[in-house]
């Protein structure tokens, strides 16, 4: 990042993408959870970061190509046109009264259900953490995150069925904050308490940092759509605290080169480390398009899930099956991660990134409205827990990549929906 000539460049493609964050606030009166609004302040966010970084504490990052910059910001008018129509013909239908618009859900998550999830998930702690032992045994590796991360990703070890207690962890969250949120009280707030603490040490041995991200969107989702006053400020301390442990986590990890010990010296390797983390997939992109990376066969990246279902099913036995964990690249940081655009770009090209965003932003702004105007457990949840793939969207694909993830979040909270109507009717009785 040496060469001035790419600064103009870069400092226009910012200046073009915080100029579609202000149409979408514009258009949107303000409503800063407005997914178009969301998706071109991330990206807008993340383009600044990549130029303060490369400046300051990652010297060496490598540059973007103009072509980079111009998927970027045609991915963010994509996903901007996509929500700006999905509105528009709902407000058509508005006007038109086809469209029934119900008061806020008033129906309660029933108490004896609440402390029935969070048992589960209590119980289910310690045989998920057994499990974690076993994988860090197989490993062969002395540090015990190092290892278990490393047999997670790479090893032939499984974690088994203790797996889905991650997912089902945010969801007890979910649940439980949008009990409080409903009916604030000490009991609620306690039970938002130990549910999060569940999800965060699930997500400790998870070893991911994305689960983090999870969290974070949940929690924001749901205080925007409940609260109501939403102020940004009131979220200042959980931001920072949630910034807090992201960096602090990688030190766990093994994630961060070792310092001299320090106090100084560690803040100064997570400080780098983070960066890493937040921008490093621009530039691997940047590489994936001048090499002209491409598939081996059609949908190998974006259609992995359904060609391990056929596989599964001997449906489709001559078609191998691909790798969720990419290769690491150098820029000259190393990493492997590529952006959200990566796997459609190797697929089927540009194009179909740009109308994967499109439809996305159509579904993400139809999970908004219904959220707004409904305000019940099913839409403002899954609002909240999409708000997850939007945010990382920078970082990598979370939309088919994990969409057996998502499903196993729609039937937990389908399930749960479900005995809780269950639950109610039971009580009446």
């Amino acid at each position: 990042m040496n060469d001035l000539t790419y600064i103009p460049i870069e400092l226009i493609f910012i200046l073009l993408q915080i100029a579609v964050f202000l149409f979408n606030y514009q258009i949107s009166k303000k409503q800063l959870f407005y997914p178009p609004v969301l998706f071109s302040l991330v990206w807008a966010v993340i383009l600044i970061l990549y130029f303060l970084f490369s400046f300051t504490v990652l010297k060496d990052l490598y540059p973007l190509s103009i072509p980079t910059f111009i998927t970027f910001f045609v991915g963010t008018l994509c996903f901007s046109a996509g929500g700006i129509l999905l509105t528009a013909i709902r407000q058509e239908r508005e006007l038109s009264g086809s469209t029934f618009i119900a008061n806020s859900s008033s129906l309660k998550i029933d108490l004896k259900l609440r402390l029935l999830l969070i048992g589960i998930i209590g119980i289910g702690l310690p045989i998920y953490i057994h499990a974690a032992f076993r994988l860090f045994v197989a490993s062969q590796i002395d540090n015990f995150f190092v290892g278990l991360r490393t047999e997670i990703n790479y090893g032939d070890e499984d974690i088994g069925i203790t797996r889905y207690l991650i997912s089902f962890s945010f969801v007890v969250f979910a649940i439980n904050y949008y009990a409080f949120l409903k009916e604030k009280n000490k009991l609620n707030g306690y039970l938002v308490v130990i549910s999060v603490i569940f999800a965060l040490t699930y997500s400790v041995f998870a070893t991911g940092r994305t689960y983090y991200f999870v969290i974070l969107s949940v929690y924001l989702g749901l205080g925007y759509i409940l609260k109501n006053k939403f102020s940004i400020k009131k979220y200042v301390w959980p931001i920072l605290i949630f910034i807090t442990l992201f960096m602090g986590i990688g030190t766990i990890y093994g994630s961060i080169e070792d310092s001299d010990g320090s106090i100084k010296g560690n803040l100064s390797s997570s400080t780098e480390s983070t960066a890493i983390y937040l921008v490093s997939s621009l530039p691997a992109f940047t590489a994936e398009l001048k090499n002209h990376a491409q598939a081996s066969y059609p949908g190998e990246n974006t259609l992995l899930f359904f060609i391990k279902i056929g596989r599964k099913f001997g449906l489709l036995t001559n078609v191998k099956e691909g790798n969720l964990i990419a290769e690491f690249v150098a820029v000259p940081y190393f990493t492997n991660v590529y952006t959200y655009y990566s796997p459609y770009v190797k697929d089927y090209g540009k194009w179909f990134a740009w109308t994967m965003l499109f439809l996305f932003s159509m579904l993400h702004t139809w999970l908004y409205h219904k959220a707004k105007e409904l305000k019940n457990l099913r839409y403002t949840v899954y609002f909240s827990f999409f708000l997850y793939p939007l945010f990382m969207s920078f970082f990598m694909d979370l939309y088919l990549n994990i969409i057996s993830t998502w499903i196993q979040i729609i039937m937990e909270v389908e399930l749960v929906i479900f005995f809780n109507s269950f639950f109610i009717k039971w009580k009446k009785l």
